[in-house]
């Protein structure tokens, strides 16, 4: 199987460890980050690899895995476009929930299928990234209507060679509102109170702050028509038991290295869907305003 990724950050990079050495495997990257990567290469767990760049446009790639933060995708999708074939499968892993759609929209509902990642610790600093999670994540993955069609078992097939951890949704779109529920929780409320997994898990009165967030976008969620349960909340502190201690979200990571957050498309884009169906969210706008005041701070 042919396959190219785009981004080598804490989530990308040790995805590509696993994908190199079982695949027709190359990353993707705009020509403004040729030259440092060619230089630095990326250090995964202490060990340097320098992964193939595909620069030429390719008409027969089987699989795009996007890796890239949310506001990166627009050039994302430029840098992809010439490696979109009529066959090719575009695999987002993206937070939030609309990235699916903006691909869609760019290259065709045909050619996506919707997907994260969640349970993965993992720190970039610089062109180094320490994968703390023994497994390197859950890939998470289906059709938009979660049948599992003979592309979907391809891309099945092609985890279980390279050992990248993964799970068929019975309903996808549920469980990408269920990971963003947690990304604006956990990511959130640990960018402005700058604590790693090891002060949140167990933490009494940071759970307590959890749930009365979860509130409200359980109210938001459902009227998107997302029906999201007490299950799904407990699943949320669960997370939080199987990561490294010493790990920190990529929004606290963000605000630490001075970079933009995805912010915009966590909590303030549930905020947005709150105004739109005329539901108050006064917490999760609250915290929308900390995490753009703690990112600008830490710019200064």
């Amino acid at each position: 199987m042919k396959v190219r990724l785009l981004g080598l950050g804490a989530v990308g990079a040790p995805l590509a460890v696993k994908l190199a050495p079982v695949c027709d495997f190359a990353i993707l990257l705009d020509e403004g980050r040729l030259a440092s990567y060619r230089q630095e290469g990326r250090t995964v767990n202490g060990k340097r690899y320098d992964f193939p760049a595909a620069m030429e446009a390719e008409a027969d790639v089987d699989l795009v895995i996007l890796a890239c933060k949310n506001q990166d995708l627009p050039v994302a999708m430029d840098v992809i476009a010439s490696h979109v074939g009529q066959a090719t499968v575009i695999m987002s892993l993206l937070n939030g929930i609309d990235s699916e759609e903006r691909l869609a929209a760019r290259f065709g509902r045909d050619k996506v299928l919707w997907s994260f990642i969640t349970n993965l610790s993992s720190v970039r600093e610089g062109s180094s990234i320490d994968c703390f999670s023994p497994r390197g994540g859950q890939v998470i993955f289906n059709e938009h209507d979660s049948i599992v069609s003979p592309r979907v078992q391809a891309i099945a097939s092609l985890f279980d060679q390279a050992g990248i951890w993964y799970s068929l949704s019975d309903d996808i779109i549920h469980d990408i509102w269920w990971k963003w529920s947690l990304n604006i929780c956990i990511n959130s409320l640990s960018a402005i109170m700058h604590l790693d997994y090891s002060q949140m898990d167990h933490n009494p009165d940071f759970i307590r702050a959890l749930r009365m967030v979860y509130h409200e976008i359980r109210i938001v969620a459902k009227a998107e028509g997302v029906a999201l349960g007490p299950d799904d909340e407990e699943r949320v502190l669960r997370v939080l038991d199987h990561m490294d201690g010493a790990g920190r979200t990529s929004m606290l990571q963000d605000v630490e290295a001075g970079r933009e957050t995805e912010n915009r498309f966590m909590a303030l884009h549930l905020s947005t869907l709150g105004r739109r169906h005329a539901v108050e969210t006064p917490l999760v706008d609250f915290l929308g305003v900390l995490v753009e005041a703690s990112s600008y701070a830490a710019r200064l």
